[in-house]
């Protein structure tokens, strides 16, 4: 049952990242209209780390939780249903992007408020998911120290992100909102310096102490 659930949930993020690539749009017919198609790799590399990184958490998921159980499943199904639907959104979001970095800007400040709420919406949604998928893994009859220090690490830096879409959503609903996209480039920061700072090293401690402690 896990071995086919996953290659559900791995062919589920590849036809999401097809509707990426292909997104209902013919072969450029003439030298311009591949030009164009060119001109979009940007938006399309938005999306594509977007979507691999879930699932990448989900992998790292998987090998944290095992088998898991029917909570396991369906919070793992939820996450499947979010990606096709968010997929939309995050395609015509990453368009959006890479026009208003490249300064084109044509068409995009004028809806930003409702962009960046579907967008920020479904984002924040699956990325609450995973911290539920984490959190799952703190279920585990026989979880040691050292993965209940990782599925915490993991948790925390997924409910950053969650609170990164949130603050992106309510930047958008003001005079300010066509800054919001730029609050998903502090990511790597705030990912960064939780990183340095999350002491994943007491994990084997821990370990050693609950060992210790159940003799």
């Amino acid at each position: 049952m896990t071995s086919r659930l996953d290659n559900f949930t791995d062919a589920a993020f590849a036809f999401a990242v097809s509707l990426l690539v292909i997104g209902g749009a013919g072969a450029p017919a003439d030298f311009e209209q591949l030009t164009r198609a060119l001109g979009d790799i940007p938006a399309f590399a938005f999306g594509f780390a977007v979507v691999a990184m879930f699932w990448a958490g989900h992998v790292r998921w998987r090998r944290l939780r095992g088998d898991g159980d029917g909570l396991s499943t369906l919070l793992t199904l939820l996450l499947i249903f979010l990606t096709l639907i968010y997929i939309q959104p995050l395609r015509g979001m990453a368009a959006a992007v890479g026009i208003w970095f490249s300064g084109q800007g044509g068409g995009f400040e004028g809806n930003v408020a409702g962009r960046f709420a579907v967008y920020g919406t479904g984002f924040v949604a699956m990325a609450l998911t995973m911290v539920a998928l984490f959190s799952d893994v703190l279920r585990k009859p026989d979880i040691d120290g050292e993965e209940r220090i990782i599925a915490r690490g993991e948790m925390s830096i997924w409910l950053i992100l969650a609170t990164t879409g949130i603050a992106s959503i309510l930047v958008s609903m003001t005079r300010y909102g066509v800054w919001a996209a730029t609050l998903y480039a502090t990511l790597p920061v705030s990912i960064g310096l939780f990183l340095w700072r999350y002491n994943w090293a007491q994990a084997p401690s821990e370990a050693a102490s609950e060992a210790a402690a159940g003799e």
